[in-house]
């Protein structure tokens, strides 16, 4: 494992400080002063290791995509390769497409899993609402490949033209519902009586992931 240095271990104290703070308070009402003291270490590290505020968020944004593509890129490479070699009768491609969007399913869980309490999903929230630089650094960097791969999928079972706008909705309204459960947690926690998601919980997701897939991809003729 690598040995960290004393200024590495700073870094990454100010990003674990920095991603509470700037998803609790946004970007423009963070202090540099809160952060500082949430990680233990003096202000004036921020600038010597991040040059100020804006490079320390774009940073988080950095540790953000590089733990998220950790978790994408290998199911990203898979799904690519099973694409390349996809059937070309149709109840097989439906059954294929439904396969591998379960894969992404099970991939953006885990990740999500393993790293709930970081706060990523505010911080990306509040850049959904309000996009800027770093939202274009994540969308260019592992959005763009991930809704690319699942407007893929829905033109594989759908029959649609990849290129469609009806392709690329539909694309939207199934990345929807993997984000739902994280992105409006407390009427899904109030709805469904789930204090937080288990892994028991995401298996109850899945099945009903799949119905909703087999029913987006009815068999008969594509409808492009």
């Amino acid at each position: 494992a690598k040995v960290l240095t004393r200024g590495d271990q700073t870094r990454e104290a100010l990003i674990r400080a920095a991603l509470g703070v700037f998803g609790r308070s946004g970007f423009d009402a963070a202090s540099t002063r809160a952060i500082a003291d949430a990680a233990g270490v003096n202000q004036a590290l921020i600038g010597y290791h991040f040059g100020g505020k804006q490079g320390l968020y774009l940073g988080v944004f950095e540790h953000i995509i590089d733990q998220m593509r950790k978790h994408m890129a290998p199911v990203a490479g898979q799904v690519e390769e099973r694409l390349a070699q996809a059937p070309s009768a149709e109840p097989q491609r439906r059954e294929l497409a439904v396969e591998l969007l379960l894969l992404v399913f099970d991939a953006f869980n885990e990740m999500n899993l393993q790293h709930a309490r970081e706060g990523w999903v505010r911080l990306i929230l509040r850049e959904q609402q309000d996009p800027t630089e770093a939202f274009q650094l994540l969308y260019d960097s592992v959005l763009s490949r991930m809704m690319g791969l699942v407007t893929r999928l829905v033109a594989l079972g759908s029959g649609l033209r990849e290129g469609s706008e009806e392709c690329r909705i539909r694309a939207m309204m199934i990345f929807g519902q993997l984000l739902v459960f994280y992105t409006v947690r407390g009427t899904a926690s109030r709805h469904l009586g789930w204090e937080e998601l288990s892994v028991d919980n995401i298996a109850a997701l899945k099945k009903q992931f799949r119905i909703v897939l087999e029913s987006l991809f009815p068999p008969g003729v594509p409808t492009a």
